[in-house]
């Protein structure tokens, strides 16, 4: 009975603990995208649009046509690398906020 007792309050313990974690990380990926959009330039934000675009089609491809969205993807990424858009997962999460966004207000139309 104890023990069972104390495997319960252990899991409770390491499953908040988890939860913890996993709201540190979302909070700390919230910063990284907020730092990254105050950094970036206009022409930095329409490069990032660009990526944006490109990254929604690469993702929503239809895997049996051709490889154009992996292609038109790669080279929207290193024109972002080349004017100083950082390249990390950061940047791929504010890609998504702006198409979420757009999509948001091409609904409320």
């Amino acid at each position: 009975m104890i023990t069972a007792v104390c495997a319960m309050v252990l899991g409770a313990l390491l499953g908040g603990s988890d939860l913890a974690d996993r709201w540190r990380t979302v909070q700390s990926e919230r910063a990284r995208v907020a730092e990254i959009a105050a950094s970036l330039d206009r022409f930095q934000w329409l490069v990032l649009e660009d990526l944006a675009e490109a990254r929604h089609r690469f993702l929503h491809r239809d895997r049996r046509q051709g490889y154009e969205e992996v292609r038109v993807f790669i080279a929207a990424r290193e024109r972002a690398t080349k004017v100083g858009v950082p390249d990390e997962l950061g940047v791929y999460r504010l890609a998504d906020q702006i198409i979420r966004e757009r999509d948001k207000q091409a609904h409320a139309r």
